[in-house]
């Protein structure tokens, strides 16, 4: 519905239905438009007064008459785009002022959690590595092939020394981390994998429902790799 629209941008709501109601009859006067809404006189003039003053309604006169209309809706997206300017320019200036914690942890839950930390892996645009991987978040997540996908497409480096026991997961799932090794055979089977990203390391804890702690530290982040490369060169590849 075009008022709900409307409202979600900052229309109240007797703007919204003075708006319409000008949109629906076109350039006229305030009787039509008080007839349409049966709004008070006094409540259409103050809502025609701030679409006016919004650059949304125009008001011309007519043998001293005031006829109102409908302006070209850009001013609204003009609005948008400020406020979307001004919002970054806060969130810079928060981050610049923001003093750093020793880590920050994030807790994630369910399919839905553990795709969005992908998401953010994605967003970031480093190397992924998995250490432990049993792929059952590729293969429980219904969008694992597009996120894959997308990883290749940002040529971000796949990563990952899996559990023995992963080997019997779906080929296109193994296909798609182009540098995969594995544990020894002997290796017990565990719910615990580790992913790191960038500054990210996450804990992904696999039961009925999957549960993920996020830690953001780049030096907790660079232990990890460095873990992950003496794990890599004693693994065994495909």
């Amino acid at each position: 519905m075009l008022k709900d629209k409307l409202l979600q941008l900052a229309f109240t709501s007797n703007q919204a239905d003075v708006y319409l109601a000008l949109l629906e009859l076109g350039e006229t006067k305030v009787g039509p438009i008080i007839h349409k809404t049966n709004f008070h006189r006094n409540i259409v003039y103050r809502a025609l007064d701030d679409l006016i003053a919004r650059k949304l309604v125009s008001r011309i006169t007519k043998r001293g008459v005031f006829y109102y209309g409908i302006l070209n809706p850009e001013p609204l997206l003009n609005k948008i785009k400020i406020e979307e300017q001004l919002t970054k320019e806060v969130m810079d200036e928060i981050k610049s002022q923001k003093k750093p914690s020793p880590a920050e942890v994030m807790i994630f839950s369910g399919i839905k959690g553990l795709e969005e930390i992908y998401e953010m892996f994605i967003e970031q645009g480093e190397d992924i590595y998995l250490i432990g991987a049993n792929f059952s978040f590729h293969s429980a997540m219904s969008q694992a092939l597009p996120i894959l996908q997308r990883i290749k497409d940002k040529r971000i480096k796949h990563y990952a020394v899996a559990q023995p026991q992963a080997r019997a997961q779906k080929k296109e799932i193994l296909q798609s981390v182009e540098n995969l090794r594995f544990l020894p055979d002997n290796f017990p089977p565990s719910p615990l994998v580790l992913w790191i990203s960038g500054h990210f390391v996450s804990h992904v804890l696999w039961e009925q429902t999957p549960v993920a702690f996020l830690i953001r530290n780049k030096k907790i982040a660079d232990n990890y790799r460095q873990y992950f490369q003496l794990l890599w060169k004693t693994s065994k590849s495909k």
